[in-house]
């Protein structure tokens, strides 16, 4: 049983992501395109009935509409980041309404614009829930519905009910085929995902391992290189863990790693990567940090471990624990980063030289004297 911790309050200055969202920019623009595809189609399918001379002229100023509307969806689209998402679910409800006034005009069940309906629902189970998917078929089904029915009456025709009550049922179908089909990916993408975080996290501390790190760490460099930015390599290793998980037991040993990992994950950014590097040595990748802000990471760290006590044995027996902590950064230090690795090791080696229970920076000495000429 562990001592409980205390909140951890974290003043360190959070400093955003710098990379490009290019994954959503593209997924914008295809969006964008599509729209602009369909509404060319749109017009291309109505124009035989421009011979029309009453629904010619609305079916024209509807079109004329629908390209105004079309335009500032796109203008929304691009010019915003997060409300797009909240905003693209009325979107499609529009979208659908403007697609029954068309089939409206264009004869009702003679027309095949209602065709479109399935693309939006289409779209819908790619971007959204399985029940949200689900209530744009039924609400297509209902719009389409009415708009046939009201073209039959304003022309005074026979409504051809079988022939709608299918097309509603296929909309219906339709929706509730690709909200399944929506929801068995997305499930089997959650597993993929669980899988996946699994085999990158270490199983007992819940931080990331040393094969996710191997990753994480090109693409660190990666972004250090192109952004001018620097990464500070944090190396700790706790002080006499060996002996005092020889003399207390593994189980205690093993408290004391998930304990060490509790309070490295209380004590960053979320944008920062700590890792299980060994038994019981662990290592953080912080970027775009000074690095004597870094250093006070590293001391935050320090002096959390040294105030907690660990229970031991079956009594009432708590051990007090410290940590070492050594720091290089790249590319400041040297502008290869296994070489940076190894400077942090060099540093958390004189950390334990000199007495343990301490964090040091690659080229000072404890008192913070600088004894290294950087590269």
């Amino acid at each position: 049983m562990l001592q409980e911790m205390g909140k951890i309050d974290n003043d360190i200055v959070k400093c955003p992501d710098k990379a490009p969202r290019e994954g959503t920019r593209q997924t914008k623009l295809t969006v964008v395109f599509y729209r602009w595809v369909i509404l060319l189609f749109i017009g291309i399918l109505t124009l035989p009935d421009l011979n029309i001379k009453i629904n010619g002229y609305a079916l024209l100023e509807t079109l004329a509409v629908i390209a105004i509307y079309n335009g500032a969806v796109t203008f929304y689209t691009l010019k915003n980041k997060n409300k797009i998402n909240k905003a693209s679910s009325y979107f499609i409800y529009f979208d659908i309404i403007f697609l029954t006034v068309i089939s409206y005009f264009c004869g009702g069940l003679k027309c095949d614009a209602y065709l479109f309906i399935f693309f939006i629902i289409g779209y819908c189970g790619i971007f959204n829930d399985a029940s949200y998917t689900l209530k744009i078929g039924i609400f297509g089904a209902i719009f389409y519905t009415a708009s046939c029915i009201f073209q039959a009456r304003s022309n005074n025709v026979e409504l051809e009910i079988a022939r709608l009550a299918i097309r509603d049922f296929m909309l219906i179908l339709g929706a509730y085929g690709i909200s399944r089909i929506n929801y068995e990916v997305k499930k089997y993408d959650e597993l993929r995902k669980k899988e996946f975080r699994i085999a990158r996290t270490d199983k007992l501390t819940g931080l990331a391992n040393r094969h996710y790190f191997d990753q994480k760490l090109r693409e660190e460099v990666e972004y250090a290189d192109e952004y001018k930015a620097v990464l500070n390599v944090l190396m700790f290793d706790l002080d006499n863990f060996k002996s005092f998980n020889d003399f207390y037991g593994h189980m205690s040993g093993d408290k004391l790693l998930t304990l060490f990992a509790d309070i490295i994950k209380q004590c960053i950014r979320k944008s920062d990567i700590p890792v299980r590097y060994g038994g019981e040595e662990f290592m953080i990748l912080i970027r775009d940090l000074d690095i004597f802000i870094a250093q006070n990471v590293g001391e935050r760290i320090r002096r959390q471990l040294e105030k907690q006590r660990i229970y031991v044995g079956s009594g009432d027996d708590r051990k007090k624990v410290s940590v070492s902590c050594g720091i290089a950064q790249y590319p400041y230090h040297s502008k290869n980063i296994k070489q940076v690795i190894e400077y942090a090791d060099q540093a958390l080696y004189h950390a334990k030289e000199i007495g343990k229970n301490a964090v040091v920076v690659y080229g000072q000495t404890d008192q913070g004297r600088n004894v290294h000429d950087d590269e």
